[in-house]
């Protein structure tokens, strides 16, 4: 079960909508990872992949990703991954109904079990939890349009100016 409750906000949004329990706001919360896109691990499935190479380019265009991401982007693609596979088998289940002159709705939403009892689809089911997870970790990089709001972009950079010239002045002392 998740946290109860609304998730926490930013100490920035407290403070634009005035801050009313007059607690001291610390407002460079938060750890800031550089930005910069992970090496895809080699487990990932084809499909996997493909997601991996058309999400990182955005979520490294926005700063909301980094090495340290690199086990929460893979599992995301993975599932992503898993889906499409199952989404393509339910679809051939359905195009082998239709060719076979069965009701395609009852072909692909239900089956019936050895008894007779008529149940749901263990790949409807399938698509079901997966399609659920896939919101969950699509909401941890705020890829949601409920999620966006509760994401902060990481403004180190990679090669930012001023963090190279901090750098240089510190290994200069």
């Amino acid at each position: 079960m998740g946290q109860r409750g609304p998730k926490p906000e930013s100490n920035v949004i407290k403070l634009l909508r005035g801050n009313p329990g007059r607690r001291t706001l610390d407002l460079s919360e938060g750890v800031q990872p550089e930005v910069a896109v992970p090496a895809a691990p080699v487990h990932l499935s084809l499909e996997a992949k493909k997601e991996w190479s058309r999400i990182t380019i955005e979520l490294e265009s926005l700063g909301l990703v980094s090495r340290l991401d690199r086990a929460a982007l893979a599992i995301y693609c993975q599932t992503w991954g898993r889906l499409v596979l199952t989404e393509k088998a339910l679809a051939a289940k359905q195009k082998k109904a239709k060719e076979s002159g069965l009701d395609e709705v009852e072909a692909v939403f239900t089956h019936q079990t050895p008894t007779g009892f008529v149940r749901e689809s263990a790949l409807f089911r399938i698509i079901g939890k997966l399609q659920q997870d896939c919101d969950r970790y699509l909401a941890s990089f705020g890829m949601s349009p409920s999620s966006r709001s509760r994401v902060k972009a990481s403004v180190k950079r990679h090669g930012d100016p001023l963090e190279e010239a901090q750098r240089e002045a510190w290994n200069n002392l």
